[in-house]
């Protein structure tokens, strides 16, 4: 008799004593599913070993479930400080929400201190000077070697797929009356004029979240997803639509919010490719997902970003419309929406009462209570672009490194934000992510977001835990050949080529190729360990490798941009650049003899066309041998570039 059948056996014929815990759950007769899944029974002859056995099968549970109880958190201090930021207390640290007029006064600090970024290039600000220590890593590196500490899970923890508890099931679909057929999908359509074209999004809806939208009629064309009124307040409720863009993670991607929002009703949006609907519905039956075009099935981030952000701001024109068509104020609507990492674990508070020698202490709190306390800010509105901190073991009342302490002692501050955002979909109509980018997407759009006078604010006295996921995400791209579809060992070096040269193309998107081929390749060798002399990058922020520095320019009119006056720029960047970049704009800038000059278009043509539109011969020297595209075949549209030298 196997266990399985002894265990039926006694189940079956035998009889609880009183004082047993199964006493009262007696089961109908050759019925055994009433007992408790959880419940073991373990049996054997007398004097056999059965408590020593019992007592040790406890031990090895124990520690799996405090093992289980237990994550990984990225714990690392800010990097990038300098002794030379100035000293100011803007606000008194006990404020609960900026002063705008105050925060307006406050300097941006164009300086990226998040340290997954430790390796990209410095954008130029000159109140702040590197410690040039020569020590730097490779990109791929700082993803498999920061620093992380073992945290256990509060009670607010936000999980993956293998969490299972009782108040979870009927949130994540996993109870046993849910049926998996009981979603659908609707396709949603929008026009965009920088793409051209319409674009196609699919939701995949349960049925259990459909209120969160509206049809023609029930179970007709979707069209829009219901938005609060910036008046609306319930306490059991978050107004804002959290996006949570991911690939790769169907298992180990924290989209259980459950815990995390302490029953306040929510609506959260899954963004993902096409290729993967099918296993992140199986997952997450019960959760709404954004399904991006199959176009975009080799996209990076930017292209998800991009898709969230028109789509939410389409969505809220049509919202406006629908309450007009009922008698409502049309500009009341909450124009708000979440975009948050799927690593996102816990959320911490500074407890600005507790007195400790170390400054003050941060406990863990709901995302309920962040969202709540950020949405609930007077003149919120006003507000293009909010964040929090990533946490750190480090005391935020204390510095970081030569600089740190003052900053953190300010509950309010203004520069880059990444993995948790709040955005006002509204205010930056006029500026989109860039769809095509795969790296550093996040910077590049908060630099344009206050060039174009944007308030940004970041609440220091909230911060996020980010889960160590080695699997998956959208830092995992692999450069492959194109006729053997293997990966292999390339050198930046081949991810470029001259053109119509005979070169083995590469199966791999060719803005990744240029992004690569840029960070690991020394194309402005006087940019190099050359803080005071940056490479002058307009309307776009690239990686050119950490011993490279960046000065970042709009040229939109009215932008808000460093002042360059005496400055004198080693390079020249032209990739992605807006229609109000002229030869007149060009000539406010002064380079070094000798600068590189580096032009990106997307056809040949337009590369030529560009060097005659903004007179770029009159001060840059050209070579036909200078002109380069990224190792793509033609009809995997490459991207052509074009080098030349100041004069």
């Amino acid at each position: 008799m196997t266990c399985t059948e002894q265990s039926l056996y006694y189940r079956q014929w035998t009889i609880p004593r009183p004082h047993h815990m199964d006493s009262s759950n007696r089961p109908a007769k050759w019925r055994t599913d009433n007992f408790h899944p959880r419940r073991l029974l373990l049996s054997g002859p007398p004097q056999v070993g059965k408590t020593g056995a019992y007592l040790q099968f406890l031990g090895i549970l124990s520690r799996l479930l405090i093992r289980l109880m237990e994550v990984d958190i990225y714990d690392e201090q800010d990097i990038n400080f300098s002794g030379q930021l100035e000293r100011v207390q803007y606000q008194p640290t006990c404020a609960s929400w900026p002063v705008t007029d105050t925060l307006r006064g406050m300097p941006f600090d164009y300086t990226v201190h998040d340290p997954k970024y430790e390796d990209i290039s410095t954008v130029y600000c000159p109140d702040y000077y590197p410690n040039t220590d020569g020590n730097h890593r490779r990109q791929e590196d700082v993803y498999l070697r920061r620093r992380t500490a073992k945290i256990k899970l509060s009670k607010y923890a936000a999980y993956n797929t293998y969490h299972h508890c009782e108040q979870c099931h009927q949130y994540t679909g996993f109870n046993p009356g849910y049926q998996m057929n009981e979603s659908t999908l609707h396709a949603f359509t929008f026009s965009h004029l920088l793409l051209g074209e319409e674009i196609q999004l699919y939701f995949i809806i349960p049925k259990s979240k459909q209120h969160h939208f509206s049809f023609s009629q029930p179970g007709g064309q979707l069209e829009s997803m219901r938005l609060p009124l910036t008046s609306d307040w319930n306490p059991d409720c978050i107004k804002s639509p959290i996006f949570t863009p991911t690939t790769g993670r169907h298992e180990h991607g924290l989209f259980n919010l459950y815990h995390a929002m302490d029953g306040a009703a929510h609506l959260h949006i899954l963004v993902i490719k096409e290729y993967e609907m099918a296993v992140y519905k199986k997952y997450w039956p019960n959760h709404i997902m954004l399904v991006l075009p199959t176009v975009f099935n080799g996209a990076g981030i930017g292209a998800a970003h991009f898709l969230i952000k028109e789509l939410s701001y389409n969505n809220l024109e049509l919202e406006r419309s629908r309450r007009v068509e009922g008698g409502g104020p049309q500009a009341d609507v909450w124009p708000f929406i979440i975009l948050s990492d799927d690593s996102c674990v816990m959320w911490n508070a500074v407890d600005l009462d507790s007195h400790s020698t170390s400054g003050p202490v941060e406990r863990s709190v709901s995302l309920k209570q962040v969202l709540q306390h950020m949405e609930a800010c007077p003149d919120l509105t006003q507000f293009g672009l909010c964040g929090i901190r990533k946490w750190s073991s480090h005391s935020p009342g204390q510095g970081q490194g030569s600089g740190g302490g003052a900053r953190h002692r300010e509950p309010f501050s203004r520069g880059h934000l990444h993995d948790f955002l709040l955005l006002n979909v509204d205010l930056t109509q006029d500026i989109q992510y860039n769809q095509n980018r795969f790296a550093c997407d996040d910077v590049d759009f908060t630099l344009r977001v206050h060039s174009a006078g944007l308030l940004i604010c970041r609440f220091n006295n909230f911060s996020v835990m980010k889960k160590q996921i080695s699997i998956g995400g959208y830092h995992t791209f692999i450069i492959k050949n194109k006729m053997t579809d293997v990966p292999t060992s390339i050198q930046p070096s081949q991810y470029i080529c001259a053109p119509d040269s005979k070169h083995p193309f590469l199966a791999t998107p060719a803005q990744l190729l240029l992004e690569k081929y840029l960070q690991h390749t020394s194309l402005f060798p006087l940019s190099t360990c050359n803080y005071t002399h940056p490479i002058l990058s307009v309307d776009c922020y690239l990686n050119l490798g950490p011993e490279v520095t960046v000065c970042f320019v709009s040229s939109r009119p009215h932008s808000i941009n460093i002042c360059t006056t005496g400055l004198l720029f080693s390079g020249l960047l032209l990739c992605f650049w807006d229609s109000f970049v002229t030869p007149g704009f060009l000539k406010n800038f002064h380079f070094l003899k000798g600068a590189i000059l580096c032009v990106v278009c997307a056809d040949r043509s337009s590369l030529r066309q560009t060097v005659v539109r903004l007179e770029l011969e009159d001060e840059w020297r050209f070579r036909l041998s200078d002109e380069f595209q990224t190792a793509n075949a033609k009809e995997d549209r490459p991207l052509f570039f074009l080098t030349g030298k100041h004069i």
